[in-house]
């Protein structure tokens, strides 16, 4: 058995017993916090437990309106049962409260994918996009633009995250130009894709996927092959 899934199982089997007990003794000590609610909950997400962790996450949610890590394990788990409604909600007030949040962020978009609302989809991730002054908003957008087949919106969105992530605070990084050249491979626009791979290249000469998509093309890995950066 592979020792990281072993040592997963292990944890798991002394969790469960720890929130037993914790069941158990609250009968006479009273509920468990808030703290250790969120901490159950969390872990029952971690393996996947969704009606163990909406239990978990319930009486915070009820309890404690509002708390960005209750409302996010609540409507995480929620959306796992199919009740997107229920999600929406909680992920919304999570967002509220913990603005800028890429987790919270993340699964508010896979729910508003889901109930097929890509207007409000949309609009959240150019939001995201615009006050984190990040790329991961953009290329979330860039992702789901392409599911719903609105390439123009996905080309938008994969430039938006090449003009973020211009390096001056932060690596400058070859996902996004990677991206871009497999949606425009994709559209049929080869010297495109072939300028993006190669950006890409002159970013991040080691990156394998971007090495065998520029074999593909018939261009040498070479110091030659690298573009600068940019739009």
């Amino acid at each position: 058995m592979d020792c990281t899934n072993k040592s997963r199982r292990i944890a798991h089997t002394v969790f469960c017993s720890l929130a037993l007990l914790l069941t158990t003794q609250s009968g006479c000590k009273g509920p468990p916090s808030t703290e250790q609610s969120i901490d159950l909950g969390d872990h029952y997400l971690e393996f996947g437990e969704w009606q163990k962790a909406a239990d978990a996450f319930q009486p915070v949610v009820n309890n404690s309106p509002g708390l960005w890590r209750g409302e996010y394990g609540y409507g995480v788990a929620m959306a796992n049962l199919g009740d997107l409604v229920t999600a929406r909600r909680s992920l919304e007030t999570a967002n509220d409260h913990s603005p800028g949040n890429m987790k919270v962020i993340e699964a508010l978009a896979d729910v508003m994918y889901r109930q097929g609302d890509s207007g409000q989809l949309f609009q959240l991730l150019r939001g995201a996009g615009a006050l984190l002054g990040r790329k991961e908003p953009y290329l979330v957008l860039g992702s789901y633009a392409i599911k719903l087949n609105d390439n123009d919106s996905a080309l938008l969105a994969l430039q938006s995250a090449i003009e973020v992530d211009s390096g001056a605070v932060r690596p400058r990084t070859a996902e996004p130009y990677y991206q871009i050249a497999v949606l425009q491979l994709t559209l049929g626009n080869t010297g495109e894709a072939k300028r993006r791979l190669r950006q890409a290249y002159g970013v991040s000469a080691n990156d394998p996927r971007v090495n065998e998509a520029l074999q593909r093309q018939g261009i040498a890995l070479e110091p030659a092959s690298a573009l600068p950066p940019g739009v």
